[in-house]
């Protein structure tokens, strides 16, 4: 889910109108004729491997919906040289010309409308094919023609799981593939100008993923209710197509690849988007609630009848990554995990047994552990979710990518993340230390790639930020990811290079799960009393709750080594009420606070409240005495046993390879937020268990400008190798590859 300030804009972009940057269309999609295929013209004749080769041509015939293959259907039968025949579904299509006035994009329509049929040759040959119409109990064929496909594209293919580690992709001729990237869901006003724009700021600094929404914001087939009467419930936006078109063209030249989102869920939440559903049968639609959607035998007829329209315009390009039924399909209203797997279901065979390139099919969640009824069908091949409103975004990104592997032996990604709901993330987050630590936490722990944050533009793009994915890209450039098995780092212990320098205790920083993102696979009641370990781990942690609502109390087992502080953090308070924060240790009121108003917005309130405690173990408790709901995070000053740096490291490694990566514990978005000032980690002896054997090269980059730091040479131990760690304020990255003996 996206912020609440991205969802009003988006909004009033879509009230401009669903044509909603002054586009037209043809003035009817309706025929009255002898079915006939005429005005036959390809692109080429000779054509590259995976490039487009595209069959245009005019039908005539009987209908009144071009997009109904009831009323109206042409295929495109190839034969591969290999002797394998192809059904490509044809299409109905309508070109634009795109100009702009007063900070909008309009779209013309050139020409007149026409069908086509988009194709891509898998293997140099000769293709042999013809065009079949079927319409009004007629089916007229074409002669038989051909065209040359040549061996000498720079294209790899579609992409793929590995069948050598089924947790990263592939393309087809078995290039790795991991994903660097981000979501540019939806255009703004200036529509395809702005993907101009951000494809490129992103391609520049090696981006090469992104996740996109056909569903709204300018690239909506047919979702909302639109005012033009040729364009509603299985009659397909062809100006929105074209962009479409544009994005994925822009996409393929870009060296990006898309997960294309079909559905979200506002559509099926009354007071968002329902209202303007074309499904809902105040629109004319046959769905009477949001429920009914999943079980509307009708409904699911036009979601089929689109998925054949969008594998008949789209599936050709290697530019498509994977096909995302829906965005976050947990929130929609009355939400049936059964009804929803038995849909996802249905649309997923339905969808592999028209797709002749088999683009991968999946869907997403917002609650960060999505739903075993659904994520656990075969049919679903990438497991994502997302996640917002998390103060540190390195451990949720970590968290998120160890657990959901291991829950789900299939590819994950973070497909959204950032600041929370209320807007206010440049303010709040101008270094985007959310997006960079995201990034980070899920490369790091086995996820198919970074982590996607939300906010391209008015975040993002707005800050430039694009010099995170720079180290990012350069860092995992040519890992074969897919072809080695991969294992967390154990970290035996980490010292100062200067052995004068004494031990000391560190500050640990822990947090619950805010709102919708709890878990589900947390017990039904949830624990309220939570130990805290010497490092600063939570026990049950997907238990914790962020959010205290009135009289609600949550209690921790803590064990101070020396006499230290409990900082309750409180980062956001409920508006138009009274909250009250309660502490009790060891049975004994020690605070009673209220948290007065005294913020403009109060999803910015950002005190923090510091109670000195005694060495030895304490039960802390920790309430709302009051009204209404507030948010925690909490840190243990003085806490954590430290000879060396005050840095956290986590990583992963195989036979040849070892990544790791390096953060100041107080690197975090509240701690930012908070105004502190971090201080510089002098050099320090890492010391790695569990190694393979040999001499390593070693560069240490600082992730936040990609400066290296440093190179040497290391050599293991035994099954031992200790690294030199530099000097460190931030994060770094440290990138060990094997040397040949």
């Amino acid at each position: 889910m996206f912020g609440t300030f991205v969802l009003s804009l988006l909004f009033l972009w879509l009230c401009i109108g669903t044509l909603c940057v002054g586009s037209t269309l043809a003035s009817s999609l309706e025929s009255d004729g002898t079915p006939g295929i005429s005005n036959v013209t390809v692109n080429t004749d000779k054509i590259p491997r995976y490039e487009k080769f595209e069959v245009s041509f005019d039908l005539s015939g009987t209908w009144s919906n071009p997009f109904d293959p009831d009323e109206v259907t042409v295929d495109g039968i190839f034969r591969t040289p290999n002797g394998r025949t192809v059904t490509m579904p044809g299409f109905y299509f309508q070109d634009y010309q795109r100009t702009f006035r007063d900070g909008r994009e309009i779209l013309t329509p050139i020409s007149r409308p026409v069908w086509k049929i988009r194709f891509s040759p898998t293997m140099p040959g000769t293709y042999r094919y013809i065009l079949r119409m079927v319409n009004d109990g007629q089916t007229v064929e074409t002669e038989e023609r051909t065209f040359h496909c040549t061996d000498n594209s720079n294209k790899h293919g579609f992409l793929r799981i590995s069948a050598e580690n089924p947790y990263y992709f592939q393309f087809e001729d078995g290039t790795p593939f991991f994903v660097v990237g981000e979501n540019i869901a939806t255009l703004g006003s200036m529509g395809t100008a702005l993907a101009d724009k951000w494809y490129t700021s992103f391609a520049r600094v090696g981006g090469n993923f992104a996740r996109l929404w056909w569903c709204a914001g300018g690239t909506d087939l047919e979702s909302r209710v639109s005012d033009h009467p040729d364009q509603r419930l299985g009659r397909y936006k062809l100006d929105e197509a074209w962009r479409i078109d544009y994005l994925v063209n822009l996409a393929d030249r870009s060296g990006i690849h898309l997960m294309c989102c079909l559905e979200t869920q506002q559509y099926l939440r009354k007071g968002v988007w329902w209202e303007r559903f074309t499904y809902n049968e105040a629109n004319g639609g046959p769905v009477e609630s949001p429920a009914d959607y999943f079980v509307n035998d009708e409904a699911d007829a036009y979601f089929r009848r689109r998925l054949r329209y969008i594998v008949a315009r789209w599936s050709y390009s290697t530019a498509i990554f994977s096909w995302q039924f829906w965005n976050e399909v947990n929130a929609c209203n009355d939400f049936n995990p059964r009804n929803a797997a038995q849909w996802h279901e249905r649309m997923a065979r339905y969808l592999r047994s028209i797709d002749p390139y088999d683009h991968l099919i999946h869907t997403n969640f917002g609650n960060l552990d999505g739903y075993e009824e659904v994520d656990g069908l075969p049919e679903m091949e990438v497991i994502s979710t997302n996640i917002y409103s998390r103060r540190d975004m390195g451990q949720t990104a970590a968290w998120a990518a160890r657990m959901m592997t291991q829950r789900y032996r299939k590819p994950y990604l973070l497909t959204e993340y950032g600041v929370g709901h209320r807007g206010g993330w440049v303010a709040d987050d101008p270094k985007g230390i959310i997006v960079h630590n995201g990034l980070w936490g899920a490369l790091m722990n086995g996820s198919a790639g970074t982590a996607l944050p939300w906010g391209w533009g008015n975040w993002v793009d707005e800050q430039n930020m694009y010099h995170y994915w720079k180290v990012v890209s350069d860092v995992v450039q040519d890992i074969p990811f897919h072809q080695r098995q991969w294992k967390p780092i154990i970290v035996e212990k980490w010292i100062y290079q200067d052995d004068t320098k004494p031990p000391y205790y560190a500050g640990v920083f822990f947090e619950g799960w805010p709102r919708n993102y709890a878990y589900k696979l947390s017990p039904t009641p949830r624990p309220n009393t939570f130990r805290i370990s010497a490092d600063g781990n939570v026990d049950k942690p997907e238990s914790l709750n962020a959010m205290l609502r009135s009289n609600e109390s949550q209690a921790f087992s803590i064990d101070f080594p020396v006499d230290g502080t409990f900082v309750v953090h409180i980062p956001e308070i409920s508006s138009r009420d009274k909250p009250i924060l309660h502490v009790v240790i060891d049975g004994q009121e020690v605070f009673h606070q209220d948290l007065p108003q005294d913020t403009e917005y109060p999803w910015q309130y950002w005190k923090s409240y510091a109670i000195p405690v005694t060495a030895g173990r304490h039960q802390i408790e920790v309430s709302n005495a009051g009204t209404g709901g507030l948010w925690t995070a909490y840190e243990l000053q003085n806490y954590r046993h430290r000879e060396g740096p005050d840095l956290d490291a986590m990583g992963m490694e195989t036979d040849d390879t070892i990544l790791l990566w390096v953060r100041n514990p107080q690197f975090i978005w509240i701690y930012d937020r908070e105004s502190r000032t971090l201080e510089e980690q002098d050099e320090g002896l890492l010391t790695l268990r569990d190694v393979s054997e040999g001499e390593y090269s070693v560069v240490w980059r600082e992730t936040t400008t990609g400066e290296v730091l440093a190179r040497h040479v290391a050599a293991t131990d035994g099954d031992r190798l200790t690294l030199a760690t530099p000097r460190i304020t931030r994060s770094a990255v440290a990138k060990l590859v094997k040397l040949s003996p």
